[in-house]
């Protein structure tokens, strides 16, 4: 690679061309922070707003460390990824123990934050302190693959330690930051995944994928396999104008979020939700609930995904016959909630759109019904 030259043609048009985003407002290494954890995996119009809500409750780091994990979460729903944001909260209590409230410009200590890892350690260090730290994320990753006409996959073991590396050679000693985010909004706005606008490109002339005409099929990828398909069901239970709902423990999927009742049908549990046996859902109702109830027939479903999961979710309605509500296996509180009640509870995708069908039809779901449109 021509490396003096990339490092100049990026510069020249990241001045003309850089997206305005809300994180590149100043170079505040904890707002750097939040952005980079909510950005993996993330779109950035997905963000923004995210990004603008949590700020506006947490300014600071801390102000992040003394707020409750549920707070925290609750901020963050919908987001997906949760995982990110018990790191971010955990990084964030980590910088005032250890560094007195501010993120530190310093590798070592970036990179004992909990969460942070190679990509977000380069970015903080390189976007707030000027730091020659390379960075490899999506958009990047696919401009540097093509390149160096990358015959591999760039998420492979191999294809990772090239790119990594010919970030690493790239990254000027000055203008660190402005050249890392030159590469992501290059690979955002013109060396996109499908069609590469190369004759827009800055470095076209640099481009070895483009040279041998393989910029439409790099970078390689490795087939995924499909998702194993899983059955649930849950019951939208109900006590007058209270509705039934628990909270998961600790450790596993979705832990310490709020769902309706809910048990696993078929397939591998993504949750830990199996009993000893097959149970119908008023005995799961009852044994994670200590609540006996009337429950009808399937009355809708909602398929989501999460990690290597299709879920289908059938849902019925049901109403109490008897019983006080108690936290059955793996969970960690049981209640009766309002819809309004319900709000301030952090829920996962499922549970949200079941809450948002209910605020429209509180009667919601009788004998036969649909959610919102199936995904």
């Amino acid at each position: 690679m021509r490396v003096d030259a990339i490092r100049t043609c990026l510069l020249a048009w990241y001045r003309e061309a850089g997206r305005t985003l809300p994180w590149r407002a100043d170079r505040d290494a904890y707002r750097i922070l939040v952005s980079e954890m909510m950005l993996v995996q993330t779109t950035v119009a997905a963000v923004i707003p995210y990004y603008e809500r949590f700020l506006r409750r947490f300014p600071d780091a801390r102000s992040l460390a003394d707020a409750d994990e549920s707070e925290v979460l609750k901020m963050w729903e919908g987001l997906g990824y949760y995982r990110r944001a018990r790191q971010l909260h955990a990084a964030a209590r980590q910088v005032v123990s250890a560094h007195g409230g501010d993120i530190p410009d310093d590798p070592e200590a970036v990179r004992a934050l909990p969460g942070v890892g190679p990509y977000i350690a380069g970015a903080v260090l390189s976007f707030a302190f000027d730091r020659p730290e390379p960075i490899v994320e999506a958009n990047s990753q696919r401009v540097l693959a093509r390149l160096l006409a990358l015959e591999e996959d760039p998420t492979s073991t191999a294809g990772r330690r090239r790119v990594w590396s010919a970030a690493a050679r790239l990254v000027p000693p000055q203008q660190a930051g402005d050249f890392n985010q030159s590469l992501m909004d290059l690979g955002a706005t013109i060396c996109t995944p499908r069609q590469p606008s190369c004759l827009l490109c800055p470095v076209a002339a640099s481009c070895e994928a483009r040279r041998r005409g393989l910029q439409d099929v790099i970078p390689r990828s490795t087939p995924r396999p499909a998702p194993t398909e899983v059955r649930e069901a849950c019951a939208v239970i109900t006590q007058g104008d209270r509705y039934l709902v628990v909270q998961r423990g600790r450790g596993g999927l979705w832990e310490q979020f709020w769902e309706f009742p809910t048990i696993h049908r078929e397939g591998p549990d993504p949750a830990g939700r199996s009993f000893d046996g097959p149970v119908d859902l008023p005995e799961g109702v009852r044994r994670l609930t200590g609540v006996t109830a009337s429950i009808g027939p399937v009355a809708a479903t909602v398929r989501f995904g999460v990690t290597r999961y299709r879920v289908t979710l059938e849902i019925a309605r049901g109403e109490r016959r008897a019983g006080t509500p108690q936290p059955g296996p793996g969970l960690i509180d049981t209640r009766w909630e309002t819809l309004d009640g319900l709000g301030a509870l952090t829920f996962g995708s499922a549970g949200r759109r079941i809450l948002e069908r209910l605020r429209r039809e509180p009667g919601w779901p009788g004998p036969s019904g649909a959610l919102v449109p199936r995904s």
